[in-house]
């Protein structure tokens, strides 16, 4: 694998960590750890045993798999609030798509399953009925 696509597997990493700033900095040194011998950051933590609540693992299993997908950070982006408005009132809703992992307020969403909810909704839906 080549150092540029080494780059880009664990830059979409990066990319779902935004917000959470204790497993950015884990992942970033993981990232020092990993390159020089030749692989992933994302390999790295996938070849060891993670504990099931682990946002960085759950993150590079789904990148691994391919699998777009968006944090509660980026979600709560995509309808224009913070992420606690987005987790107490939007993700809160019992039309919202179910997350693929949760652990707290730590949750990641199927990228095309939160457009979907959107485009039914609107940009941001209304908060009443959670």
């Amino acid at each position: 694998m080549s150092a540029e696509d080494l780059f880009q597997r664990d830059t979409l990493v990066l990319q779902h960590l935004r917000g959470y700033p204790e497993e950015l900095r884990h992942y970033s040194n993981l990232i020092k750890q990993a390159h020089p011998r030749g692989m992933s950051a994302l390999d790295f933590v996938l070849r060891r045993p993670a504990a099931s609540d682990s946002l960085i693992a759950a993150v590079c299993r789904f990148v691994a798999d391919g699998e777009e997908i968006l944090s509660a950070v980026e979600a709560a982006e995509r309808f224009g609030v913070n992420p606690r408005v987005f987790l107490e009132t939007i993700a809160a809703r019992p039309d919202f798509p179910a997350p693929l992992f949760a652990h707290a307020e730590k949750r990641l969403w199927r990228a095309a399953d939160v457009q979907w909810y959107q485009d039914r909704h609107g940009e941001t839906p209304p908060v009443g009925g959670v």
